[in-house]
């Protein structure tokens, strides 16, 4: 018997689950942390979400101002998420400052 468009489908459905369950057991293996900095609060938290669905922890922040005085006070970050564009100090400021 030929697989039908439905199989193919659940067998796609059924790898992308997989790898799904994959990336979330990493993550909490591993407990990654994201420092995420959007000063547009809805892509902010939109994005912590996202993260946080798959088991990381994350820290949001709306200027670079707070990111810098985190990392400067010892918050240690697995990922650091920026936007380009952002209040204050743009990103690529941000990530001189940064290193």
């Amino acid at each position: 018997m030929a697989p039908t468009s439905a199989d193919k489908d659940n067998g796609d459905n059924g790898r992308l689950a997989r790898r799904q369950q994959l990336l979330t057991e990493i993550v909490l293996r591993n407990k990654l942390t994201t420092l995420v900095f959007d000063g547009d609060t809805t892509c902010r938290v939109l994005e912590q979400v996202l993260l946080r669905s798959y088991g990381v922890q994350t820290q949001g922040v709306d200027n670079g101002r707070d990111a810098i005085a985190l990392i400067a006070f010892g918050a240690k970050f697995n990922l650091i998420i920026i936007k380009k564009i952002l209040p204050i100090m743009n990103g690529l400021e941000e990530t001189r400052q940064i290193h």
